[in-house]
Parts: structure tokens; sequence; C-alpha cells
């Protein structure tokens, strides 16, 4: 198999108590042929030093003097710096399985330059544990970007593709979230690339008790993506920021009361208790994972969840 330098970009704040995890799970990837790329947007504990600690010549680290803050310009730096080609990401937060990056490399290497490839998923939440398994093929991931709910079908942090393809389609950076969807959507109209998922659980999130789900920034920048959707398939000029959105829809009130409502319902499924099976140890759900060896440094405080 050819085996191309793949780039991993970490955006990385605050993240003192989890970051060392996130660098020493891409550090002991099977597949060795990478670089990190670490960018601190801002940090003002000790991740930056706890970044440069590490040897390794694999890792670099950027430390933001001046640029925009927020993860999608973290990203977007991190993808103008990578020498790889082929580009992919890990929170600073989350950790991921040793084989992730062999076994989603091999699906994007069957159709070079064109395939952007995900995974299944791990949630871990206290003392239980998700498996969120993602659909395959490309044409049951892009179903998901048509539909009301239920959309998630391959998860944007674990998006491993052709550096070019991110350069191409950068990441939003007035977008304070949903950035990963806004990218994801605007590859597919994009017509240049096709996705897959290795349905194995091979990255982790770690999630916190407190979430953006309950944030109503969240909330708006998810009607914002879909709104922007909405517009580029009418052959619309977009309205990039929430704000922008919300005075065009005051002026509008048939397109007030639809959007409105529409993220009334979602507010509301979010905050229904998941119905997911869940297993009792989340320990034990990533000593048994479907790929071995398994990562079982998970003993640390839970992150903030964020939607996929």
């Amino acid at each position: 198999m050819h085996e191309p330098l793949v780039s991993v970009v970490m955006s990385v704040h605050n993240e003192q108590q989890l970051v060392a995890d996130a660098i020493k799970s891409i550090l002991r990837q099977d597949y060795a042929h990478l670089e990190l790329i670490i960018v601190d947007d801002y940090s003002t504990d000790n991740s930056v030093q706890i970044c440069r600690s590490f040897t390794d010549p694999r890792v670099r680290v950027a430390v933001k003097q001046g640029e925009p803050r927020y993860l999608a310009a973290s990203r977007n730096i991190g993808v103008a710096m990578a020498r790889g080609e082929y580009v992919t990401f890990q929170d600073a937060d989350d950790v991921c399985n040793p084989a992730r990056l062999r076994m989603q490399l091999q699906l994007a290497l069957q159709d070079p330059g064109r395939t952007v490839a995900g995974c299944s998923i791990l949630r871990i939440r206290e003392n239980l544990s998700q498996t969120w398994t993602m659909p395959a093929e490309h044409d049951q991931i892009v179903r998901g970007f048509h539909r009301t709910f239920n959309r998630t079908t391959i998860v944007g942090a674990t998006l491993l593709g052709p550096t070019q393809a991110f350069r191409r389609t950068p990441y939003r950076e007035s977008f304070r979230y949903m950035q990963d969807w806004d990218q994801l959507l605007r590859m597919y109209e994009s017509g240049e690339v096709r996705f897959c998922n290795a349905t194995q659980p091979l990255y982790t999130y770690i999630i916190r008790p407190k979430g953006v789900l309950n944030n109503p920034l969240w909330l708006d920048y998810n009607i914002l993506v879909r709104h922007c959707q909405h517009r580029r398939r009418a052959a619309l000029p977009e309205l990039l920021t929430p704000e922008a959105l919300a005075d065009h829809l005051r002026r509008h009130p048939l397109e007030h009361l639809w959007w409105g409502g529409l993220k009334s319902l979602i507010k509301m499924r979010n905050c229904k208790p998941s119905n997911n099976n869940t297993s009792s140890r989340a320990k034990s759900a990533v000593n048994h994972l479907s790929v071995k060896p398994a990562l079982t440094t998970m003993e640390h405080p839970r992150r903030h969840e964020r939607p996929t």
C-alpha cells in the first residue's frame, strides 16, 4: 500500500487535563507516517507547555498571535501548515484507537484524491458509553444531509481526506458552532468528494456534563447552517451570521414562523433523554472495542457535549 504522510490537526484551548492523552493517542497509532500539528487557541492554562513537552519530532506546535479565535480558524491554520497528502483531525479532549489512521486511510486510498473517510464513534459520559455506528457507503451517508432530524451519518471530527479537499472547502471562521456540518454540506455540494465510514468505533468522545446543546448560540448556528443549505439550494445568497439571519426573519414573518418552529422542535428533541442502549462501564466498553488494542486512558474529567 502507498503510505502517504498524514497530517493530524489538533486545536487546543485550555485543555491541560486532557491534551496529553489526546496527543499520546495519535503518537501511538500503528500507522507511523504522520505529523501532528497542534494549534493553540489562546490558552491561558498550561496547555502549550504540555504540548511542547512532547519531544517526538513528528509534533509541531503553533501558537496563535493575532489570528482569529475558535476552532474553525485553528483547523484552517493547521490545514495550511500540513505537509501531508492527507489530513485528519483530533480534538484535544478526545482520544482515538491506535488503528484509526490506518483503517481510515485504507478506505480513502480506494479512490485517491476524492474519498473522505470517517468512522463510527464511542461516546463516554460519566460511567456510561454509547457506540454510534455510522453507515459505510456514500449514498447512505448523504441521505442524512437531506433529513430534518437524525442527520448524523458522518462525524466531522473523524474526517480523513485529501489535504487539497480541505483547502478548497475551508471551515468558515465566522461560525462558532456547527463548523463541521457546514463544511460537510459544502463539500458534498461541490461534487468533488465521496464519503465513507469505517464502521468500527475508532474515535472516542469524552462527554462532559455541561453541553453546548443547551447553549442558545449552538441552537442559533444549527438553524443558520440549515438556512444556508436551504438558500444554496434555491440559488440565493447566504446569510452568514446568526444576527443577519435574525434580522432577515424579522422582516419575513412566514419564514420566521417556519424556522422558529424548527428551532423549537430541535430544542425539545435535545432535552429528551436518549433511548440508545448504554453499557454499564465506560472503561469496559473501551476495552471491548472491535479493533484492538483499545485505549484505556479514560479516567479524566468529561468534555462539553457537542453536536455531531
